[in-house]
């Protein structure tokens, strides 16, 4: 019998190769790939942002529509293009998120502008919430899984896209800047608190462990954020022991400071 793994493996490679040489994934890239779609399909997240190698939105649209024709996937993913960016979605759970955001009004934003002296923590502005609005709209209204979404750049040049993503892979906090000032921040040599989730996946050489979300706060916020934080782990477990597909689950931390941060 064919091991799951081997199948996600070798559609990778048969889809997502690039370049002029048609350069394959890695069979790691492969494994780390899968979790993650495996992870919105399970609904443990809304999105996941492609970043293995430079396939095009197409190209991601026919692998995961192959896992889907496959049996792989258990639902049909919406695949939507901003700026460049590829994201995988699950529909349902993401506008059940960006609806709950809005009514509980509950986005933790970081603004890091660089006049600031450090980062500070600010509320869902008017700008911020419109474009959550706007983004809803654009997925209720393109819902479709048999061609790439593609949001227009009349609706994202307005919108800071640091933010955006943030709020669309379902961070507990997202980082904000004025862009119109520049793409500048206050993060250079600032503690930051790196809060990664980690899983475990069953293939035939035994279990690929590999993270599904990453996202940093800084340490001068830790105290102001944790409890948001640690009630988004708690529905994250919640949601987990709903499935059966990937186990060991667990949360890991550390302070990192860096000479400059790019967002």
């Amino acid at each position: 019998m064919v091991n799951p793994a081997d199948i996600f493996i070798a559609t990778a490679q048969k889809f997502l190769s690039c370049g002029n040489k048609k350069k394959r994934l890695p069979p790691s890239s492969c494994l780390d790939l899968a979790v993650q779609i495996l992870a919105v399909n399970l609904g443990l997240k809304p999105a996941v942002l492609y970043d293995s190698n430079a396939a095009s939105a197409e190209q991601i649209l026919h692998y995961v529509n192959s896992l889907q024709e496959m049996g792989l996937l258990s639902r049909a993913l919406q695949i939507v293009s901003i700026d460049g960016n590829t994201l995988v979605v699950n529909s349902g759970l993401m506008k059940s998120h960006l609806a709950d955001l809005l009514q509980k009004r509950s986005l933790i934003t970081v603004d890091v502008c660089p006049w600031r002296e450090q980062p500070t923590l600010s509320g869902m502005g008017g700008k911020t919430e419109d474009m959550v609005k706007d983004i809803l709209a654009f997925l209720s209204k393109e819902e479709t899984h048999s061609s790439v979404s593609v949001l227009g750049e009349v609706l994202y040049s307005q919108w800071n896209l640091c933010t955006l993503f943030g709020v669309l892979l379902g961070y507990p906090a997202s980082y904000w800047f004025d862009q119109a000032q520049g793409f500048e921040n206050c993060l250079s040599m600032t503690p930051l608190v790196v809060n990664k989730v980690w899983v475990s996946w069953q293939t035939a050489d035994g279990k690929h462990c590999s993270c599904i979300s990453s996202f940093s706060v800084p340490e001068i916020l830790w105290s102001e954020t944790y409890t948001h934080i640690e009630q988004c782990n708690e529905l994250l477990r919640q949601r987990f022991s709903k499935q059966a597909v990937l186990s060991e689950l667990h949360f890991s931390k550390e302070t990192v400071v860096l000479p400059s941060v790019t967002l």
